[in-house]
Formats: structure tokens, C-alpha cells, sequence
């Protein structure tokens, strides 16, 4: 019998897992921890909450196995590529320049989860200086809570959405294909990373037995709060060298500017220096420290100052959905409407909720209560059952809850009565995006462009589906459709009758960079709606 939140509520198991490694178990994470509690429970044939509640206390191991079941292990081989570039082109040659004699240029990816990030650094490296180079040149680490993922990055054995946003070339030189679909790493890239267990939270001496020149910790910090943030910053400042470098997640930039670190912008690019003083390029060098052939005289990189008053901390730039599956194949449901001449289409009026107020959907989703916001959705729909406006926020709260099949029902339900409905297909665009179906997600998301062409929202996930894709052209002209839309029409549902509460501020600045325009002041007030920073 499944465990019940009443059972698992006698215990504080949240409190336990946020204060060992800071993530929030609370609204959309109590259903993952249910789960979680009771499969281990199954496999321990433990049939008490309590005893196991002991057991977790008390044993290191069972608490990771816990963890590691709760942890979203949603990443792929060179994800935000221009940071690979910032590293092969800037950074690498400049420090080893500066440790000539000093041993190799140490390099962690913290929370690394199964390793295509610390294997696309090594990937990176061995393309610019080779593979023998590299051995002599840098020591990369990856690290994460998750002693199961550590394994499965050890094993370099890959599914198919790992390769989701890899080249063939690479692919083919670095892979070798298994039947399954995937593909297994070559072992001289294995050879050049090690992993190792690592808790973001745990104490940091003051001197560290190492510390490195650059970290990469990206797509972590926005599954923690402020609090939790600013500590894990203070852990990664004890463990960077004193004129090394932190690397976020383009997402996460602003979120992370806490004044522990000075944030600085060089090629378009934002990174974390632990000195005021930006890396200077090298002046000269030996040939193996030379950065590729292709590298042009870099603007130099400045630093931003940090600002003088605290800022409300920014959210991911997207509507939190669960991992996608493994698999890139989306169902043929998914199947958009074929698009008809601008002319004959007239869209609807966004349909209007009754008896449900948007607002109070939104205050529930920002206080993690989806599923009372489901429950709320579905007495409304008992009573209007073919009311669009309803069926499309219970859908949008069903992403919430991960229930993306149902989602995606409903949204379907809703344009068989109105195939240009804009939210029904940023729905399905969302629920292909869940999947890692990105051709599918991008379809759905040009068709609510289609239907509403000042929606920056679609907008928005056009150029996010480009660029994860590496079509990085039509990814800019997205981005700055995006960006004149989102200054002309600041709001942060984007127009449209769902509850997105996006944040305006910060999807502006990606923007700005991402579509190739310097970024304006950091601080520029912009409309951003109830809950958003100024």
C-alpha cells in the first residue's frame, strides 16, 4: 500500500533533505518524495514510515539512495555551447598562460549529475589542444550529491536524449553507437575526468586541500532558494582559486549575483570572477598554450560592479516541468494543425474562466499547492464540462503536477473547438518541451505564433527550441522578435489567460544576449508584474 502524506507528514523528511542538501520538497516535490519514500520502502521490504524515517537519519547510504531518487537528472552533452566556446577561446588560454611550471588548469563541474557536462569539457579541450594535450594541460572533476548518477557518468554509456543538441561530427568521433539507440564515450575522453561525491551544502575549509581555476555549476542554483544559494556560493568561493572563474547557467545569471563574486560580460557572456580585476588575455605563449587557430583578438572582458541593493532573486525563465523521458520520439497525438492563410484565420477572444479567478490559480502555483489548484479546476469542470478557459488552466496546472498525458488531453480537447487557440498550443508546446521532443515543442510553440504574433512568449520558446537544437541563426532573429514584443507588451502571462507569471526581467536580458544586442543596465526598471523584481 502506497505511502500517504499523513504518514510521511509524522516524520520531517523535508526537513532533512533541504537542510542536508537544500532542495525544497514542499508543493510540486511532496509528490516525488512520496514516491521516492515508498519505492525505497519497497525495496527495503520496510513496511513502518517511522523505522525508515530512522534509517535515513541514521544511514548515509540510505540517504543518498533517497536523494538520488528525488534529484532531476535532465542534461545532455554541450548544453549552452557558447560557454564550451567561452572556455576553449578565452579562459583556457589565458590561465595557462598564468600557471606556466604550476601544474595543469583544474577544472570542476559541480553537480554534474551523469557527466555530459564534465565529458563535453574534456570533449571541448581534446578539439583544441588534443587529446594527449589535454591530459597534461587540465584536470577536470565532476561532482554531484548523487552517488547512482556518478556511476552511470562513470560508465559513459548513453541514451539518445543525451545527444539531443550534439553534432554528427562529434558524435561520430567521440561515440561509439550502441543497438540501443545510444552511444558509449571513447575511453580516452573517460580517461581525462574524475568524478567524485560531492554535497553543495557540506562545509568548505577555509584552505582547501585543492582549489580550481574554473567552475561549472550551471542549471543547479534554480532548484534552491536565496538562502540556500548564497550558501552554496560561499562553499564555491572557498574551493576557486583566487583569480578563478564561476560559470552559471545562462538562466541563472542574475539569480546568482549575490556580491559574493564579481559578475563579468565578455563576448556577449556572463561569468562570476572572483576578482575585481577581469582575466587579462595572455600577451605570449608556447604554441600548445595558444588558444585554437580560430581565435580573433578578444574584446576585453569587463566587470560588471556589483549592485548596491538586493534584488529579488530571479526564477528560471520557464514553466517548471518535469524531466523529459528518455525517449526523442513524440507521440503522433502531438501531430500540430496545419497551418491556414493569415487571412482566414480569425482567433478567438481568450475564453474567460467562470467561477474561477485567474489570479487565485496563480497565488496557488506560487505557494505550491497545485493540487488544490487541480482540485479547485475540476469541481468548476464538473459543473462546466466543455468550458475551454477551465479545461486550459487545469491543464496548465496538470504540467505543474507532472501529469503531462492529461495535459496534453485537455489542451487537444480545446482545439478541436478552436484549433488557433494560443494557449492550448503553448501547452502542447510545453508538454513536448517535458518530453525532449524538441522538433515537436517547436512547431507548437511557431503555431501560437501564428495564431497571436505578439505573444513573446512563443516567441520566446521559438528561439529556446532553436538554440537547444544548435540553430543558432534563426535562434537570434527569435530572440530579438522576443525581445520587441516582451518591451512592447511587459507582461509576464505574455498575453495570454494562463497563470505563466514569467519573469519579465530576466527574459528580457536573455534576450538581449542570446539575439546578439548588448545587454542594457542590470538594473533598468521594466514591468514585470506582481511577484517580480523591479
Amino acid at each position: 500500500m502506497p505511502v500517504t502524506p499523513a504518514a510521511v507528514e509524522c516524520f520531517p523528511f523535508k526537513d532533512l533533505i533541504h537542510g542536508r542538501c537544500g532542495l525544497t520538497c514542499d508543493g510540486l516535490g511532496e509528490a516525488p518524495l512520496l514516491q521516492a519514500i515508498d519505492r525505497r520502502m519497497n525495496t527495503l521490504n520496510v513496511r513502518d514510515v517511522g523505522l525508515y524515517y530512522t534509517r535515513v537519519l541514521l544511514d548515509d547510504d540510505e540517504f543518498g539512495a533517497l536523494v538520488s531518487l528525488l534529484t532531476i537528472n535532465e542534461t545532455y552533452f554541450f548544453r549552452e555551447p557558447e560557454h564550451f566556446e567561452l572556455l576553449t577561446r578565452r579562459l583556457m588560454p589565458r590561465f595557462l598562460a598564468r600557471r606556466l611550471d604550476q601544474g595543469p588548469v583544474r577544472l570542476l563541474s559541480a553537480g554534474c549529475s551523469t557527466g555530459e557536462e564534465p565529458y563535453s569539457l574534456a570533449i571541448a579541450l581534446s578539439e583544441a589542444f588534443g587529446p594527449a594535450g589535454v591530459g597534461r594541460l587540465a584536470r577536470i572533476t565532476g561532482a554531484d550529491i548523487d552517488r547512482a548518477a556518478l556511476e552511470r557518468a562513470r560508465a559513459g554509456r548513453y541514451g539518445a536524449f543525451s545527444f539531443r543538441s550534439l553534432d554528427a561530427r562529434r558524435r561520430q568521433g567521440w561515440f561509439t553507437p550502441l543497438s540501443s539507440g545510444g552511444g558509449e564515450l571513447a575511453p580516452e575522453i573517460r580517461a581525462l575526468v574524475t568524478f567524485e561525491p560531492l554535497n553543495l551544502l557540506d562545509p568548505v575549509p577555509e584552505e582547501p586541500d585543492e582549489r580550481f581555476e574554473i567552475i561549472f555549476c550551471r542549471n543547479v542554483s534554480i532548484y534552491f532558494d536565496e538562502a540556500t544559494r548564497r550558501h552554496i556560493q560561499a562553499n564555491l568561493r572557498r574551493r576557486l582559486a583566487d583569480d578563478g572563474v564561476l560559470i552559471v547557467g545562462a538562466s541563472e545569471t542574475l539569480a546568482n549575483d549575490l556580491g559574493l563574486f564579481h559578475m563579468v560580460e565578455e563576448d556577449g557572456l556572463f561569468y562570476f570572477s572572483g576578482t575585481p580585476e577581469p582575466l587579462s588575455p595572455p600577451s605570449s605563449g608556447p604554441a600548445i598554450l595558444s588558444a585554437p587557430p580560430s581565435l580573433a583578438a578578444a574584446r576585453p572582458p569587463v566587470t560588471r560592479p556589483t549592485p548596491p541593493a538586493p534584488r529579488t532573486p530571479a526564477r528560471a525563465a520557464a514553466v517548471p516541468l518535469a524531466p523529459p523521458s528518455s525517449s526523442l520520439a513524440p507521440p503522433s497525438s502531438l501531430a500540430p494543425p496545419s497551418p491556414v492563410p493569415a487571412a482566414s484565420r480569425t482567433p478567438a477572444p481568450p475564453p474567460q474562466a467562470p467561477g474561477v479567478d485567474l489570479d487565485t490559480v496563480r497565488v496557488l502555483l506560487r505557494d505550491k499547492r497545485a493540487a488544490e489548484a487541480h482540485a479547485v479546476l475540476r469541481d468548476a469542470l464538473s459543473r462546466a464540462p466543455g468550458n475551454n478557459a477551465l479545461r486550459l488552466l487545469d491543464a496548465f496546472v496538470l504540467l505543474h503536477l507532472r501529469q503531462h498525458d492529461d495535459a496534453e488531453t485537455l489542451a487537444q480537447a480545446v482545439l478541436e473547438g478552436d484549433s488557433w487557440s494560443t494557449e492550448a498550443c503553448l501547452i502542447l508546446g510545453f508538454v513536448a518541451r517535458a518530453r525532449g521532443a524538441s522538433d515537436e515543442a517547436l512547431r507548437w510553440f511557431k503555431q501560437a505564433v501564428y495564431a497571436r504574433h505578439d505573444c513573446w512568449v512563443g516567441h520566446y520558446y521559438v528561439a529556446e527550441s532553436y538554440r537547444g537544437t544548435g540553430a543558432l541563426e534563426p535562434a537570434r532573429r527569435a530572440y530579438r522578435l522576443a525581445l520587441r514584443q516582451v518591451e512592447a507588451h511587459p507582461d509576464p502571462d505574455g498575453g495570454v489567460r494562463l497563470p505563466l507569471d514569467l519573469p519579465v526581467r530576466e527574459i528580457r536580458f536573455l534576450c538581449q544576449r542570446h539575439g546578439g544586442q548588448a545587454p542594457g543596465p542590470l538594473l533598468s526598471p521594466i514591468s514585470g508584474g506582481p511577484g517580480h523584481g523591479a
